[in-house]
C-alpha cells in the first residue's frame, strides 16, 4: 500500500514539471558592505523556524526529524568603507525541550579588497558556500548554521572561487578529546553566457580531519578527501522559466593512517534535471555510487552508515525528484516548502522527506559611531 502510495507521489511530481532546481535562499546570509553606511551601526534580527521530517528505512540513514527555531540577532557595523564587524548571539531549540540545543555567539570581521571578501570568525557557511548535497550535509544550515573559521571568496563576471577552513573542534593539553576540523574550496569557471544560456564549469572539494598531539586519545587519526567536477548548462526562457541540468563526477579519498571505515576510496556520478517557474521548482536527480563516502555531506548519499560502519551496501543507486515552492510573505518573509521523494533500487523501496521553513529577516539602522 505505501508503496503504491508514494508511486502516486512520483507522478504528481511530473504532473508538475509545468511549474518547478533546487534553491536555498532561504538558509543564507546575505550581508554585505554598504556604500554609504560607513561608521553606521545597524541591527539585524533573524528568526528561522524549520521543520524536517525525513522518512528513511535503509541501513544507510535512519529517518530523524529536525522541529524547532533558531533565532539570531547581532549588530553590524563598518568603521571604514571596505570593514564590516558583526556581533551577537544565536540560540537554537528544538520543540518539545524546555532546553536551548545551543546558544553561540556572533562573532567576525570581513574585510573586502577589490573582488575578494576576507572572513574571520563566522564565516557565510553551510548552504552559501554552495556545494551539492553529496559533498555538504544541507541540515548543516539548521545544526550547524554558525560555523567559525577563515574564509576567503573572489567574485568576478567569469569566476568564482571559495576557500575556506571551519574549526569544527579545538584540544587543549588538559581535555581528551581530539581536534578536527573542515577545510573546504569551490570554483566556477563561466565558459558561455547569452541571453538565453550559461555554461558553467564547476570544482568542489573538502577535507574532513581528526587528531591532533597534544593527548592521548585512543580514537584513530583520519583525513578524508573528497572532490567533485562537473559541468552546469543553464536555459532562460523569457524571464518566466528556467531550465538547469548539472552533471558531477564525484572522489572520495581517505587518507588516514589506518582505515576505520569499509571503503578506502569510492566514486560516484550525480546527474540533476530541473525545472523553475515563478516560486515553484522541480528536480529529477539520479545518484550512482560505489563505495562512495563523505564525512561532511548528507548521509542518505553514503554507501555506509556514519553510525554504525558494519552496515553497508557497496553500490547504490537512487533515483530521485523534488517539488520546492518558495515564496516572500512580506518583506523580509520568506516560506520554503518541499517534497522529497526517492527510490532506492538496492533497497527496493521508495522513501521521502518532506519539509518547511519560515524565516524573518529584519534590520534598522541604530545610528552612527565615529571613530576618534
Amino acid at each position: 500500500m505505501k508503496q503504491r502510495l508514494f508511486c502516486a507521489l512520483i507522478v504528481c511530481c511530473f504532473w508538475q514539471l509545468a511549474f518547478a532546481q533546487l534553491e536555498n535562499a532561504v538558509f543564507n546570509q546575505k550581508d554585505q558592505i554598504r556604500p554609504n553606511d560607513t561608521q553606521t551601526l545597524r541591527l539585524h534580527v533573524e528568526l528561522l523556524n524549520y521543520y524536517r521530517n525525513t522518512e528513511y528505512f535503509d541501513m544507510i540513514e535512519k529517518g530523524q526529524t529536525l522541529f524547532g527555531a533558531m533565532f539570531q540577532s547581532h549588530v553590524s557595523y563598518q568603521p571604514y568603507n571596505n570593514v564590516l564587524v558583526k556581533a551577537g548571539l544565536q540560540t537554537r531549540q528544538d520543540f518539545g525541550s524546555t532546553n536551548f540545543v545551543a546558544v553561540q555567539p556572533v562573532l567576525s570581521v570581513s574585510i573586502f579588497k577589490h573582488k575578494w571578501r576576507y572572513n574571520f570568525g563566522c564565516l557565510q557557511g553551510t548552504t552559501n558556500y554552495g556545494f551539492i548535497e553529496p559533498m555538504y550535509n544541507i541540515d548543516r544550515a539548521v545544526t550547524n548554521r554558525i560555523e567559525n573559521g577563515m574564509q576567503g571568496i573572489y567574485t568576478s563576471e567569469k569566476f568564482k572561487f571559495n576557500n575556506f577552513v571551519v574549526w569544527n573542534e579545538p584540544t587543549y593539553r588538559t581535555t581528551n578529546n581530539q581536534e578536527r576540523f573542515t577545510m573546504g574550496a569551490l570554483a566556477e569557471k563561466r565558459l558561455i553566457k547569452t541571453n538565453r544560456h550559461e555554461l558553467i564549469w564547476p570544482f568542489q572539494g573538502t577535507l574532513a580531519h581528526r587528531g591532533g598531539q597534544l593527548n592521548n586519545n585512543p580514537n584513530r587519526i583520519y583525513s578524508r578527501l573528497n572532490t567533485a567536477l562537473g559541468l552546469k548548462w543553464t536555459i532562460q526562457g523569457n524571464g518566466q522559466w528556467r531550465i538547469r541540468t548539472e552533471h558531477y563526477w564525484l572522489h572520495a579519498e581517505d587518507f588516514s593512517p589506518s582505515i576505520t571505515q569499509p571503503y578506502k576510496n569510492g566514486n560516484a556520478t550525480w546527474h540533476t534535471l530541473s525545472f523553475k517557474k515563478k516560486g515553484f521548482e522541480y528536480m529529477l536527480h539520479y545518484w550512482a555510487g560505489r563505495e562512495y563516502q563523505s564525512p561532511v555531506g548528507t548521509l542518505i548519499y553514503n554507501n555506509y552508515d556514519f553510525y554504525n560502519v558494519y552496515e553497508h551496501r557497496q553500490v547504490r543507486h537512487m533515483v530521485m525528484s523534488r517539488i520546492m515552492y518558495t515564496q516572500a510573505i512580506n518583506r523580509g518573509l520568506f516560506l520554503d516548502l518541499r517534497l522529497e521523494p526517492f527510490y532506492d533500487k538496492e533497497y527496493g523501496r521508495f522513501q521521502y522527506s518532506y519539509s518547511a521553513y519560515l524565516r524573518l529577516n529584519l534590520d534598522k539602522t541604530i545610528g552612527k559611531l565615529k571613530l576618534d
